[in-house]
């Protein structure tokens, strides 16, 4: 069994009675006052959105990629230092949108533009949760990478759409952060007990979770429904009525947070939910090299990203 390696018998959030501690009245008109103040929230990065948007098109090609893109100087700097960092390994400099696009293909690149249109997002410093700035983004890439690695064991297919929901999953906890500030106190009070985690304390001192609020900012981005109910879900997916997105960025979760690519001072007590392994026909084997190759890209890219 992998160290660390916690199985969870329920797909039900734990807390017990606790749960009740915030009213469904006071959780609803919470959440509502949320996600009002989605408006506020920086939308996905145009570029990144009409990107996406061309990707998909199957009449597109990579001129109108690069074409795109080039029409926002910042992205560009950006991508171009990552694609050039030693983790791409491409032996020579790439010193246009167009010579990328060519060198790396459309996944690659897509992957590229949606870890660099959310960074500015996810690399927010979130005092209610701790976190330091830069935090949430590293996390979120390991888990995107991590994500890709097993949808390519388990359904190529899923591979892209498994990269955005492991980049996504966490997204809710900006929205949440200051929140959980205010109620600073009560979430310490309800972290005493070392058997809790900090999703049982959302949903006993909101009414709801991250995960929750995360599904709402993901249509707000015109996020995939598949991946938005894989990062709605990724906690307990077998409540997602059968997704292999939400089982695989689950598991991408659990072993990102294994190899201590987690939060400086996390104190969320990392759960495997029972069955999640069979459902994708997975082993513990199977993860022998992942953890290596995971801690590999985020320490290159990282690196390159903010040099």
């Amino acid at each position: 069994m992998l160290p660390g390696f916690i199985s969870s018998n329920t797909a039900e959030p734990r807390g017990g009675k606790a749960l009740q501690e915030a009213s469904e009245q006071d959780a609803q008109q919470l959440k509502n006052r949320i996600l009002k103040s989605l408006g506020d929230l920086p939308p996905m990065h145009e570029v990144v959105t009409k990107a996406q948007e061309i990707m998909a098109d199957p009449n597109s090609n990579m001129e109108d990629l690069a074409a795109i893109i080039e029409t926002d100087q910042s992205i560009v700097v950006k991508i171009l230092k990552l694609i050039n960092s030693s983790y791409y390994g491409l032996g020579r400099d790439v010193s246009s949108i167009k010579q990328a696009c060519s060198l790396l293909g459309f996944r690659a690149l897509r992957e590229l533009i949606i870890a660099v249109g959310v960074s500015k997002v996810l690399g927010r410093k979130l005092k209610g949760y701790g976190f330091e700035s830069g935090e949430l983004w590293l996390h979120s890439i390991a888990t995107g990478f991590c994500s890709r690695i097993l949808a390519e064991k388990k359904n190529r297919e899923l591979a892209s759409d498994a990269y955005t929901g492991g980049l996504l999953h966490d997204v809710g906890k900006i929205i949440l952060d200051p929140y959980v500030l205010e109620r600073n106190d009560a979430f310490d009070d309800f972290m005493k007990d070392e058997t809790k985690m900090v999703l049982d304390a959302e949903k006993a001192i909101l009414g709801f979770d991250h995960a929750e609020i995360a599904s709402d900012i993901c249509r707000k981005w015109h996020i995939p429904e598949n991946v938005t109910i894989a990062i709605q879900y990724h906690h307990y997916p077998s409540l997602s009525k059968g997704s292999e997105l939400a089982h695989i960025v689950h598991i991408a979760d659990y072993l990102v947070r294994l190899s201590g690519l987690g939060y400086e001072d996390d104190d969320l007590m990392v759960e495997l939910e029972e069955g999640a392994l069979d459902f994708l026909d997975f082993t513990q084997e199977n993860f022998s090299d992942i953890t290596f190759q995971v801690l590999e890209y985020v320490q290159k890219l990282d690196g390159a990203y903010h040099r």
